[in-house]
Order: structure tokens, then C-alpha cells, then sequence
């Protein structure tokens, strides 16, 4: 259906409708713009789209290579397949048992990898017993960004061959990982990956034509705008300037601040002023007004850019570097940026009465094995209804079982969707609902929503409230 035009708002465009759903902004807390003073950005996989098929991987084959020159690793893993879809984010790596694990919001775990292979349901309940797992220790590494997904799939295929030709990978499964962990970070650290990267942005990185209007807006309504990210200086300026364009080095113009090798989350504790970075020293960032800097802490941010707390609004794509600890440590205001979003909205929106129906029949199912099971326990004179409502529920299970194979066929065909495992939110569902103020799939959507837009969360609907509140 239609929209009539909005009234012309602050910072709006006349006449725009609302986005379609993949590209909306969607709130878990109450967010009024007008009462944010500066907007920060992470850089990688928040203001940078990355390419990810391309990023990942290359990731996979020169961790390989690291694996084989640097840990001598046996040149047969080079024969390894890249299988993409092999880990998403949110999945949880048990270095223990070799496995890769799939975890609801309360640490149970819903699904589990070995190998090739996925664990039915007797052999995940005889290798996790108590259902839940306790995440913080050293048997346990979460996926948390998009970063860590080469590994997963590098994980899985490398136990595979562990397990299939005896001898070949004589180490155990968390020293396995710990490698596979190490020659990653290598990449990063030693500068070999971004050295590829850098080489050609072109197929490493995806133009976003909307995000400096978005940027620009922002800056047009009086917010400061500030870049914080853990990417080195050289690094930074390289893929910053490719993004944005126009005369090198122009970029870092948008910006009131701009901070490089944040070393976060460790940037949200006292650590002292950001060094600057030496003008003219690179021409990709030549720093001509003095405002860019390597290092500090959010103090001295907010010093630089005269506000702090919830006055700031953050964006990133890290649940705990970028999202808790700017929230939880100095009351900044978040907003998540979730490239997943878009495909899984996009995916489902075909199917919305399938959803619907599915949601209409878990409620008929409730009721109708609650009929029956109080009349088997009340009157054994009810044989009759008892056999119609097992028929019932018998034709109300296959209706189920049928709608559900049609949601799941749009996602992952391993794990499903990110963010929800059956009819309860994923451990990565239930972090977004409650780390971050709002989310979206790419900043730029920010340009659909006027500059002081009050982003209203919707009303939250208790259980026990369905029975009580009207049809919606």
C-alpha cells in the first residue's frame, strides 16, 4: 500500500517514503537525534562494506600458507576446499571436542559441527550434558566479527582431515585452533593481508554511493563527526580515501576527529591523550588541521570533540569492542551496524505469511495439546475427542513441519538464521536486543530517516500480555 508523503521534517527529504524493510533502521531503546552532539564510525565493516567473499577468501588461503611456512603444517592442506558457508557469526568454537557450535540466548547448545559432519541430537546431548556451556574460558572462542569467519570454515575442514587420514595432524584440536588462531593474526599484525588488500581496494572493498551524502547530512544538521578505529594510520588512509574520493587525502575533512590504533575495547579505560599523527607523513591522511591521532582513550576524545556520554551516538559492527564496552564503560548511545540484516529481511520478505501462519499455528497447537492432555488426565470416558484431537495435532505438526522448512530454506543451509534458533533469539540475536541502542545494515540507510529523527522502540508484548491485548 502506499504511503502518503511524511511532512517535511528537519534534515529530511519531501516527499521521501519509508525504506523498504531490508535498508530501515530498527531500535531496541529510545533514540532521539536531536539530542545527539557527535556521531562516531568504526571504520572496518561499519563505513567500510567490505567484499567479504573476496576478504575471506583470501584470509583462508594465506592463513594455509602461513600454517604450512611457519607451524610446518604438511603441504597436503593446500588441497582443502573453501566452503563459504561454513561458520557465521555468533557461532562458538569448543577448541576441546574440535567442534563448532551453535548457541541459543541462554548458552544452550541448539547445534554442533564436527568436521564435515553435524551432530544429532543424542551425540550433542552425550558431548554436552548439561545443555549449556560456560563461555570465558580458554576452552571456548566466539565468532564476534566478520573477521573470524575464515576461520571457522578453515577450522572445519582442517578437523575433517584430522579425522579422516590418521597421522597427518598429529596435534590435538585446541592446539589445531590455536594455530589456525595465530597464523591469522599474523596476517593481520605483520601487514601481509592489508598489503594484498591494499594492492587492489577494488575487489576487496564495495562503493557505497550514499555514504558520504549521509556523512555530508550530518554534518549540514551540526553534529561533529568523529573516525575511531583500531586500523593503523597507513592503513586507514589507504582504504578511507578509495571510499570517499575526490583530491587524496580530502576525506579526512568530513571528519572532527579522526583516531587510529584505538586498541579497542581497551580505548574505553583511562589511558592518557592520542599521539598526533606527523602532518604531511602520508598523503592519504596529511593531517593539514591537526586533528588526526594514533592512540588515547575516550576521555580524551571527548575532550577533542567538546561532548561525551550519551550525547555521543557510536557506530560499529563488534558486539563487545565496539558496542558494550562504548555503552556499558562511558554511556555512549550505540548503533550496531549489521550487514546480515539486510540479506536475512530480504530473504524472509516473500515468505511473511508463512511467518504469520506459523505464529497463528504454535498458538492453535498449544491449545490443542492442552485439551487433549487434560482430558487424558481428567476422563478416560473421552476416547473419541481424544483420538479427534490427536488427529488434529497430528495434522497441525505436519503444517508446522512444512512451514518451517520453507523459512529455513532461505538461510544458511548449515546454521539457519543468525539470529534466532527456532522459536528463541540466538546468543548474537539476544546481544543486539540488548547491547545496542539501534541497528542497521549499512550507515548510509541513516540517509532515508530525517536528522532528528526519535527513533521509538516498538512496544514490548509480555507473554502473559497476548492474551489480554487486542489483535494487532
Amino acid at each position: 500500500m502506499n504511503r502518503k508523503a511524511r511532512p517535511h521534517a528537519r534534515g529530511s527529504d519531501p516527499g521521501r517514503s519509508d525504506p523498504p524493510p531490508r535498508r530501515r533502521v530498527f531500535t531496541n531503546r529510545n533514540l532521539r537525534m536531536d539530542s545527539i552532539a557527535a556521531v562516531g564510525f568504526d571504520m572496518d565493516h561499519t563505513l567500510a562494506v567490505y567484499n567479504t567473499d573476496n576478504f575471506n577468501h583470501l584470509s583462508f588461503v594465506m592463513a594455509i600458507e602461513a600454517l604450512i611456512r611457519d607451524k610446518g603444517y604438511s603441504e597436503e592442506i593446500r588441497s582443502i576446499d573453501w566452503e563459504p558457508e561454513a561458520a557465521i557469526r555468533g557461532l562458538v568454537v569448543d577448541k576441546k571436542l574440535g567442534n563448532l557450535l551453535k548457541i541459543d540466548a541462554y548458552n544452550h547448545v541448539t547445534r554442533a559441527r564436527h568436521g564435515r559432519k553435524f551432530l544429532d541430537r543424542d551425540e550433542r546431548r552425550n558431548r554436552y550434558p548439561r545443555g549449556g556451556i560456560r563461555l570465558g574460558t580458554t576452552r571456548y572462542r566466539v565468532f564476534d566479527t566478520l573477521f573470524d569467519l575464515p576461520e571457522g570454515s578453515l577450522y572445519a575442514s582442517l578437523v575433517h582431515l584430522k579425522e579422516t587420514k590418521r597421522g597427518l595432524l598429529d596435534m590435538d584440536f585446541h592446539t589445531l585452533y590455536d594455530d589456525i588462531r595465530g597464523a591469522v593474526d599474523t596476517l593481520h599484525a605483520d601487514g601481509s593481508l592489508k598489503a594484498r588488500i591494499t594492492a587492489d581496494l577494488d575487489s576487496f572493498f564495495l562503493k557505497d554511493p550514499n555514504l558520504l551524502p549521509t556523512l555530508s547530512k550530518y554534518r549540514k544538521a551540526g553534529k561533529k563527526l568523529f573516525l575511531l578505529t583500531n586500523s593503523e594510520v597507513s592503513y586507514t588512509a589507504a582504504v578511507m580515501d578509495h571510499l570517499i574520493g575526490g583530491k587524496k587525502g580530502s576525506w579526512e575533512g568530513i571528519f572532527d576527529l579522526v583516531v587510529c590504533f584505538s586498541r579497542k575495547p581497551g580505548f574505553f579505560v583511562a589511558r592518557g591523550d592520542g599521539e598526533p599523527v606527523e602532518q604531511g607523513a602520508f598523503p592519504q591522511m596529511p593531517n593539514r588541521k591537526g586533528h588526526c591521532y594514533v592512540g588515547g582513550d575516550s576521555f580524551f576524545l571527548e575532550k577533542m570533540i567538546g561532548c561525551g556520554g550519551d550525547e555521543i551516538l557510536y557506530f560499529g559492527d563488534h558486539t563487545y569492542g565496539d558496542i558494550l564496552r562504548s555503552k556499558k564503560s562511558v554511556g555512549w548511545r550505540t548503533a550496531m551496524i549489521v550487514p546480515e540484516v539486510e540479506e536475512e529481511v530480504a530473504a524472509l520478505r516473500p515468505l511473511r505469511d508463512d511467518w504469520q501462519a506459523l505464529a497463528v499455528l504454535e498458538e492453535k497447537l498449544e491449545d490443542l495439546i492442552m485439551e487433549r492432555d487434560h482430558l487424558r488426565a481428567v476422563d478416560d470416558r473421552t476416547n473419541d475427542r481424544i483420538a479427534e484431537l490427536d488427529k488434529l495435532v497430528g495434522d497441525a505438526l505436519g503444517q508446522r513441519a512444512r512451514l518451517q522448512r520453507n523459512l529455513r530454506s532461505v538461510f544458511n543451509p548449515h546454521w539457519e538464521s543468525l539470529f534466532r534458533e527456532g522459536r528463541a533469539a540466538s546468543r548474537l540475536g539476544r546481544q543486539l536486543m540488548e547491547f545496542a541502542c539501534i541497528y542497521t545494515s549499512r550507515v548510509s540507510n541513516f540517509l532515508n530517516y530525517p536528522t532528528d529523527k526519535f527513533f521509538a522502540r516498538p512496544v514490548e508484548v509480555l507473554p502473559h500480555e497476548r492474551w489480554a491485548l487486542p489483535e494487532t
